[in-house]
């Protein structure tokens, strides 16, 4: 096995929600709550709506037992039901393939739609063993203003200075640090000077560009970009803007989009990104298609589901009405040109922690122009939700598929990459000594001999992130809003 695979961000959850938001579709923000499900029955009630209507719209519908064969009010609670219902569809091998679903209490579409963390805003992850590291910090969060950067050691928790990967004590060391009001960490630079931090989590508005900046090699302009989160269009757009529009003035033509921690979100976002990317030569071409299960196709559905008003401010349309013009009216999305940024490669450095939303990112400018994954294989969710509340719960069920204009889309194992490469926590954003980065350098044309020395390789080195609690981060998939 090569070391590569096992490399994984320690951002445990970037819950894959693949927000598609085709068109100019509305974020699903608005309630339709239930009554309170913290009873006995309301919750067996809960379960009787969460299992017919997934019935009705749950993309491997025919992989789902009838009512009488599973007993959804066997269950004690509607997660526990829904975990069991969506452990029925299994791939080919007859493995479990729905990683993807799952039910949560509101903080997904928070963390999304409205762009608001509240924690302590970086992530750590093992560079060995028994080392880590810090992969990221979220610009404006606690870890920021205390001036932590990627690439710190971590050296002391609370006061413990031993970790183990894989080891209990150690994940609750950091499970317990990471979701506490208020936490002390120790850490080494670079420059092997200490510094020790008490970090109190905060709200913070999520930015999701960690780093830009344009390469000059000679004449050769090569812009880089670091993107970890597809949030709401409208937090993240003037950010893409005034990156992209400086690589355009400066005459970039080659981008290198690190995504290499980017767990997906909103289609929107995503969708306007490839606009930025295409060649304008492609607008008015598909960029995208997406799959229903029949039920949606036909509009065919149970009464549970045709009695469900969508939201409070669509009082007289039935969210039967929403899923029936996703599968046909905005079924296919075309590329739209936004802004003069011309370029003809680019190049996507990935790793298992790109989800979703990221790996549809690469998969519909794929046959569009010359594109390139670096690192290791991605996670792979070629699939997405339009979430529904049910009482206290939302419930992303898996809706659809998408796949290119080519017709690809299948990649459920993951994306491979065309270029080889390992992932590095020892390196700050931008270091010409990152793997990743120099390895896309290289094959965008610059002579490695340019770029100095490359990061020392560690023996027997992990890359494989932790399971903290940043909300911002746990989210992998693609949700699809849609239009009012």
């Amino acid at each position: 096995m090569r070391s590569s695979q096992l490399y994984q961000t320690l951002a445990t959850s970037l819950f894959m929600l693949f927000l598609l938001s085709a068109c100019k579709k509305d974020n699903n923000s608005g309630r339709n709550r239930n009554p309170d499900d913290n009873n006995n029955g309301s919750a067996k009630s809960i379960n009787d709506s969460i299992f017919f209507i997934s019935k009705d719209i749950y993309l491997w519908t025919d992989a789902l037992p009838d009512s009488g064969t599973f007993k959804p009010n066997s269950y004690s609670t509607p997660k526990a039901m829904f975990k069991a219902l969506m452990s029925y569809k299994k791939d080919n091998a007859n493995n479990f393939l729905d990683r993807y679903s799952f039910l949560d209490n509101g903080g997904t579409s928070r963390v999304l739609q409205q762009g608001i963390a509240g924690d302590i805003g970086f992530e750590v992850g093992y560079q060995t063993q028994t080392t880590l590291y810090v992969v990221y910090v979220y610009p404006g969060s606690p870890a920021d203003k205390a001036g932590i950067k990627r690439g710190w050691k971590l050296t002391a928790v609370n006061g413990v200075t031993s970790f183990k990967y894989g080891d209990g004590t150690t994940d609750e060391l950091l499970n317990n640090a990471f979701a506490s009001a208020s936490a002390t960490f120790g850490f080494l630079k670079p420059d092997n000077t200490p510094q020790q931090n008490t970090l109190t989590a905060a709200e913070y508005k999520v930015n999701p560009v960690l780093y830009s900046h344009l390469y000059d090699f000679n004449g050769t302009k090569i812009g880089y970009f670091v993107f970890n989160n597809f949030l709401a269009l409208a937090d993240v757009k003037t950010a893409i803007d005034t990156t992209f529009d400086s690589f355009a003035k400066a005459g970039v033509k080659q981008v290198i989009i690190d995504l290499r921690y980017n767990g997906g979100g909103l289609l929107e976002t995503a969708e306007y990104l490839a606009n930025k990317l295409v060649p304008a030569a492609k607008s008015n071409t598909e960029m995208y298609s997406q799959y229903f299960n029949n039920n949606v196709n036909t509009n065919n559905y149970s009464s549970y589901f045709r009695n469900m008003k969508a939201l409070p401010y669509y009082p007289t349309r039935n969210w039967t009405d929403i899923f029936y013009a996703e599968a046909t009216t905005y079924r296919t999305a075309k590329f739209q040109k936004e802004g003069a940024l011309e370029l003809n490669k680019i190049n996507f450095l990935v790793t298992r922690n790109t989800v979703s939303a990221s790996e549809m990112l690469y998969n519909v400018l794929k046959p569009a122009m010359t594109t390139k994954l670096v690192g290791d294989t991605t996670y792979g969710k070629p699939v997405g939700f339009i979430s529904i509340s049910f009482g206290s719960y939302d419930m992303y069920a898996v809706n659809f598929q998408t796949k290119n204009a080519a017709g690809e889309g299948d990649y459920f194992t993951g994306l491979k990459p065309q270029v080889l490469a390992d992932d590095d926590y020892t390196t700050d954003w931008g270091n010409l000594a990152d793997p990743l980065l120099r390895a896309s350098l290289v094959d965008m044309g610059v002579p490695a001999a340019s770029l100095g020395r490359s990061a020392k390789i560690i023996g027997n080195r992990l890359a494989r992130t932790s399971a903290n609690r940043l909300d911002a981060t746990h989210f992998k998939g693609m949700i699809q809003t849609f239009k009012k």
